[in-house]
């Protein structure tokens, strides 16, 4: 390409061929200020998204058996790969606040108490787990499931689902109007 650009710019006028250097060394600055962002903010966003899913997984499930925390942040990730949510794990988490009122898509997030896990094992464990799901190292326990609740309520949009697994004190359902969505995979009744 420089060779191109320096048989082009002796035939440039002069205010031309200035523009074309300008525009050329600008450019490559731009590129690399881009790739040094996405190399240093990318990292901090992948950081907050594993964080996001590790608060989930914490407030959740902190009580549940490893199969039932890691079933949680599956969910999450199921939705984040289903295009009727958002991409990210934080933005599916938060996902109706503050307009769903108690009805937010997960309790914790809108109970109106505060979303700082306490440090120590619990919350380790949490973040732990988050970076296992998230990288794709812990299987899904849940045959793909995109809803859950917790066994001692009983909400009406159940009904409308393919009951999926039991795990710990949560129960999992899946889209019964998607055939051959990962939930399908004859998992849940």
């Amino acid at each position: 390409m420089r060779r191109t650009i320096r048989k082009v710019l002796p035939r440039l006028p002069c205010s031309w061929a200035k523009r074309l250097r300008r525009a050329r060394s600008a450019l490559s600055g731009a590129v690399a200020a881009l790739a040094l962002l996405f190399a240093v903010g990318g990292e901090g966003a992948l950081q907050r998204e594993i964080d996001c899913l590790a608060r989930n997984i914490y407030f959740e499930a902190r009580l549940e058996p490893e199969e039932g925390r890691r079933a949680v942040a599956h969910v999450v990730l199921n939705r984040v790969a289903d295009e009727r949510w958002p991409n990210t794990p934080c933005r599916v988490i938060a996902e109706g606040f503050p307009d769903a009122g108690v009805l937010c898509q997960f309790s914790w997030y809108c109970d109106s108490r505060p979303n700082w896990p306490q440090r120590g094992a619990h919350w380790r464990d949490a973040l732990a787990l988050a970076q296992q799901v998230y990288r794709g190292h812990a299987p899904d326990p849940t045959g793909g499931a995109l809803w859950y609740h917790a066994d001692y309520v009983d909400p009406d949009w159940r009904h409308a689902l393919r009951q999926g697994p039991r795990i710990g004190r949560h129960i999992f359902y899946h889209d019964p109007r998607r055939p051959g969505s990962p939930g399908d995979r004859g998992a849940g009744p």
